[in-house]
Formats: structure tokens, C-alpha cells, sequence
């Protein structure tokens, strides 16, 4: 497990805590600091961000408070912010310039990218970044149709899962020449590229802590 997830993994089992002890505002308060930790790249962004999601969480507990709205009923606000940030992570890697999510991970399966999974994998993020991004505001607008969060939380996820595993017996299907597609494969793959990011931002903090050094011994 990339160690920059510990830190969004104990607040969010902070925020389950809270949850389960009934701690409405705790709870959106604590899941909403997991969310900027796990963003983030970076220490400063990921401190960054989970200080203004949770100042955000509070202008949101101060705002419904004065209008009589009680914390429970902002805790769907969690999972729809989630799906949005996870659709944001996908799509930005579709702007110009950038290599497609997919297709990054795909290079750390195969070592290289097989040119026929070029445009495959550039499409599968695509679909990935529209579907977080439907799923978000239904998420939000459960409770206003009468359906319990917990549960629509519960259907999108199951939903996400079979699709994550459709897609795998159509790669199959479409690619057969390059071995099974897995999930085991695919979650080994995301784990490798994670671990050469933060080997290469360990890499670049060390040249400029270097460069840095080197500066201030040729002004002494």
C-alpha cells in the first residue's frame, strides 16, 4: 500500500468512528480531510487539500445550521465529492499534453504500451471519468428522492464493480494475444506506476535539495 494513503486511510476510519457514534458534523469534517489527503500528490498539496475541504465542511455545517438543515443531511454530500474528484483524476489526464490514466497504468503492465491498446485505453478513461461524474450528483440527490444513501452508495459501487469486471472479459475478448486481463494484474500494475511516482518525486526533492546545498556553499 502507498504510503501516502495511510494518512486518508486514518481519517476515514476516523470519520467511520464518528459515523458510528452518531457524531454527524465530526464525520463530514473527518471524511472530507480523507479526501484532500488522498488527492494529493504531494505533502504540501495533499495538507493543502484537506485543510480546504475541511474548512469547506465547516462554512457548510455553519451555513446549514442557520438555515435548520442538521448534519446528517450533509453527509451525502461525502460520496458524491469523492466520485467527483475521482472523475476530475481521470479527465484531467485526457487534456492535451497528458497521457491518458489508463494507458499510464498499461505501460506498467506490459513494461511498454502495445500500440492497438492506445486509443482502447484513452476511451476506457474517458468512459471511467463520465461515469464517476454521472454517479456524483445522484449520489447527492438520493435523499431528496426518498432513497436511502447508504444504500445508492451501496448499488454504485456494486454497479462500478461489475463493470470493472466486465471490462476485463471484453479486453480479453479484444486483445487476446497480449494474456488474460485480471484484476490482480490490473491492481499490480496501478500499484507499480504509484510506487515510481513517488520514487521519482523522492528522486526530484533530493536534486534540489542538492542544488540547493550546492547554492548556498558557493555564496559562503
Amino acid at each position: 500500500m502507498p504510503g501516502a494513503l495511510i494518512p486518508a486511510l486514518l481519517l476515514a476510519a476516523a470519520a467511520l468512528g464518528a459515523r458510528l457514534l452518531g457524531w454527524h458534523g465530526a464525520t463530514l469534517l473527518l471524511g472530507l480531510g480523507a479526501l484532500g489527503m488522498a488527492m494529493g500528490r504531494r505533502w504540501p498539496a495533499r495538507l493543502a487539500g484537506a485543510g480546504a475541504l475541511a474548512l469547506t465542511g465547516l462554512g457548510l455545517l455553519a451555513a446549514g445550521a442557520a438555515r435548520g438543515v442538521a448534519p446528517a443531511a450533509l453527509l451525502p454530500l461525502l460520496p458524491a465529492l469523492g466520485l467527483l474528484m475521482l472523475s476530475a483524476r481521470f479527465a484531467a489526464t485526457l487534456l492535451p499534453g497528458r497521457e491518458p490514466l489508463i494507458t499510464h497504468y498499461t505501460r506498467f503492465d506490459f513494461g511498454r504500451l502495445p500500440p492497438e491498446c492506445a486509443g482502447y485505453t484513452r476511451r476506457l478513461t474517458g468512459f471511467w471519468a463520465a461515469l464517476l461524474a454521472l454517479a456524483a450528483p445522484l449520489q447527492a440527490a438520493a435523499p431528496l428522492a426518498g432513497l436511502a444513501p447508504g444504500a445508492v452508495a451501496a448499488a454504485g459501487s456494486a454497479l462500478m464493480l461489475g463493470l470493472f469486471l466486465a471490462e476485463h472479459a471484453l479486453r480479453d475478448r479484444c486483445f487476446p494475444h497480449l494474456g488474460p486481463a485480471t484484476p490482480a494484474r490490473t491492481l499490480r500494475a496501478i500499484i507499480a506506476a504509484h510506487r515510481d511516482t513517488a520514487h521519482r518525486d523522492t528522486a526530484h526533492r533530493d536534486i534540489a535539495a542538492e542544488a540547493s546545498a550546492a547554492g548556498s556553499i558557493r555564496h559562503v
